[in-house]
């Protein structure tokens, strides 16, 4: 008998002409770690939900959900036995402060004092968070939120654990170290773990069993080797992580290597030689300089200590500028600071050799665009489609034809009448940009752009970009994607402490890092000089080869 199980499971949203989830069925082991893929909107988020009843979303329902052979509705205790981790950690944060946050739902269920202490002491020690304990909420970055989250569900010990996206704000260190523990919870525990994701390259060696979603319909389902198989003979294939895709595209021979360890034992069979190839996507030093700073500080509060301190940064026209860090390493803040948003309490900015404070009738603001970590901000009108309107009028915007352009461009025309809080999260974020970039900003600030997009929607966001600074835009995106800053960056800086640490072109910033690395440079980091960190860049060293059909 399956654990859980859906039979014939339909669900539409209201007002929605189309159902999220189309006769859907499945069955789902105990004790199996599950991962859920597809593009943004495809129904993952929505097939979470309604497995945990408590938060089941309002619409048409139809079918059935059982659990360990019981429907759903008749089941007690549910709430307890299966946890859900949101993809947006704002929807999750009940109290002002992080102790409290965490003790909440044990306090819930009525758990001894004594029975607390030894739970939230455990897990404070192994996510490392006793310096948080006495912070507020609202003080934390998103990925410290998601961490706190996480924690708090981890409390309750639940049978199931339920996770949409939990990583999309970690950074890669704190994201590796978390789907570990997931992999312990499950293997050591035996502990059910359904997670919707698209930091593929990790979740793919961690899964038992891949389920591939598209338009509310299961479309691939088995375990990762032969559904990597399957996915790249179809539409998804850019869904194929970095080391499965080298393999297919120089037609590999043997099992598909997911790991690095496999990928090298792969690499060193086929005698695979590549000559290194020392590109340089590095900024002009003779293109004008649009953004210059100049020994900045801030700090939220003045007992606090300084989130920024001593920043030095410069920035040339049609550069793209990856910004990497930690969580709470002052990257979004930042962006924040640079933006307006923030006033600095030391420290000099230039825009175009004059000071930003010297520009008269926010004429500095007009000329730069800011996608903010969490979109939902961004919105204050009841549709996408008037939250673009509200934005020409605010702006004297006189093209109106550009909003058609882009509704096309970023393939969100579906969700022009949705409210912006029934979007997915990769929803949201086309949605957001789209009414930036009617502005036609000269520089467009990016928190965390990837965030919730499926890998298709990267490719179609990278596109747009590239086109941008094609233009004359200079762009600076904060992001945890490894993979999207070495394929599209001319430049990465690492923020340590409040600071810009180190500054290089993608290929030597990467090189010589563990964690901040791309899977391909870990995959050839054993061979000396070499700096190739991309599946492209590895290709074009290599002979031509027929593409492989499995």
């Amino acid at each position: 008998m399956a654990f859980i199980e859906l039979n014939h499971v339909t669900f539409t949203y209201p007002n929605s002409s189309e159902p999220a989830i189309l006769d859907l069925s499945l069955k789902i082991e105990k004790g199996k770690f599950v991962v859920l893929i597809g593009p943004s909107g495809s129904g993952k988020s929505t097939l979470l939900k309604l497995l945990k009843k408590e938060i089941k979303p309002h619409g048409s329902f139809s079918g059935e959900i059982l659990f360990q052979g019981k429907p759903q509705e008749e089941m007690n205790g549910l709430s307890s036995q299966i946890g859900y981790v949101f993809q947006d950690p704002e929807n999750q944060v009940v109290a002002d402060d992080v102790l409290h946050e965490m003790v909440f739902g044990l306090e819930n269920i009525g758990l001894s004092t004594n029975e607390m202490r030894n739970r939230v002491a455990e897990m404070v020690n192994f996510f490392g968070a006793e310096s948080l304990l006495d912070r507020k909420t609202h003080e934390l970055s998103g990925g410290k939120k998601q961490q706190i989250n996480l924690a708090s569900v981890l409390l309750m010990q639940p049978d199931v654990l339920l996770l949409d996206e939990p990583t999309a704000q970690l950074d890669p260190v704190s994201a590796r170290e978390f789907l570990d523990m997931l992999k312990r919870l499950n293997e050591e525990f035996g502990m059910t773990i359904i997670i919707a994701e698209h930091r593929l390259e990790e979740v793919f060696t961690l899964a038992d069993r891949i389920l591939m979603m598209d338009h509310g319909q299961m479309q691939m389902e088995g375990e990762p080797k032969s559904v990597l198989t399957k996915l790249w003979d179809s539409p998804f294939k850019t869904f194929v992580p970095s080391i499965p895709s080298l393999f297919f595209s120089l037609n590999g021979k043997g099992s598909v290597p997911l790991t690095v360890k496999e990928g090298r034992s792969w690499t060193e069979q086929e005698t695979l030689f590549i000559h290194p190839n020392h590109q340089n996507k590095g900024s002009n030093p003779d293109k004008d300089e649009v953004i210059k700073v100049k020994n900045l500080f801030y700090r939220y509060d003045r007992k606090a200590d300084d989130v920024l301190k001593e920043l030095n940064f410069s920035l040339r026209k049609k550069d793209f500028y990856a910004l990497l860090g930690g969580n709470g390493s002052g990257k979004s803040t930042f962006l924040k600071v640079l933006c307006g948003l923030f006033k600095p309490e030391q420290g000099k900015i230039f825009f175009h050799d004059k000071q930003v404070k010297s520009w008269k009738n926010n004429e500095f603001t007009k000329r730069i665009g800011y996608l903010p970590q969490n979109p939902k901000l961004f919105f204050i009108q009841d549709t996408v489609e008037m939250e673009m309107k509200d934005t020409i009028e605010k702006w004297g915007l006189t093209n109106e034809e550009e909003k058609d352009v882009l509704i096309e461009k970023l393939g969100i025309a579906h969700l022009v009448k949705s409210h912006p809080y029934d979007l997915s999260g990769g929803e949201l974020q086309k949605s957001a940009m789209a009414c930036i970039l009617l502005r036609k900003p000269e520089i467009l600030l990016l928190d965390e752009p990837t965030k919730g997009l499926d890998p298709l929607s990267k490719e179609n966001l990278a596109d747009i970009l590239h086109d941008l600074r094609s233009d004359g835009v200079t762009i600076i995106m904060s992001t945890h994607d490894i993979e999207f800053a070495a394929q599209h960056a001319s430049k990465c800086g690492m923020m340590f402490q409040g600071t810009i640490t180190s500054e290089e072109t993608p290929e030597n910033f990467f090189k010589g890092n563990f964690f901040y690395s791309t899977m391909i440079q870990r995959l050839f980091r054993h061979i000396p000089d070499y700096s190739l960190i991309t599946v492209e860049e590895v290709l074009k060293q290599c002979a031509p080869v027929e593409p492989l059909r499995r």
